[in-house]
């Protein structure tokens, strides 16, 4: 009976953590241009662009992006990055939030000599307003 109680939980934290991600993703939809420096992101057409040059970004990097500049200028955590872009599915130890950044930081930062992505040890990451 014990086992069948910790199943159902974690089946409703699951359903819940799907239900914030769908009502964020809603919300994300209606929201203003993000911008950071010369960094600017379109929420409703989902288009990234630096400078006025347009960069192509996958889906989930969009929305690592997208959380950052929405918090730009403080502390992101990688369990805030797993509960918003990943709605808790990843395992905290696993370096796919590593991997991603890495490459946000290859699409937006260096071809443009820029450094807005940062990393903080042992805290999480933050994205400069000023666009690096």
């Amino acid at each position: 009976m014990r086992v069948l109680v910790v199943e159902d939980e974690r089946r409703l934290a699951q359903l819940l953590a799907r239900l914030r991600a769908l009502h964020r993703r809603s919300a994300d939809a209606a929201a203003a241009t993000l911008t950071a420096g010369d960094l600017t992101l379109d929420p409703a057409s989902r288009r990234v662009a630096r400078g006025g040059t347009e960069i192509d970004v996958s889906a989930r990097e969009f929305d690592i992006l997208a959380l950052l500049m929405a918090r730009a200028g403080q502390c992101v955590t990688r369990y805030q990055i797993l509960d918003e872009v990943w709605d808790g599915e990843t395992d905290l130890r696993s370096n796919v939030i590593d991997v991603y950044i890495a490459t946000l930081r290859g699409k937006v930062d260096k071809p443009f000599g820029r450094h807005a992505i940062e990393t903080l040890r042992g805290a999480g990451y933050r994205l400069r307003p000023d666009g690096g």
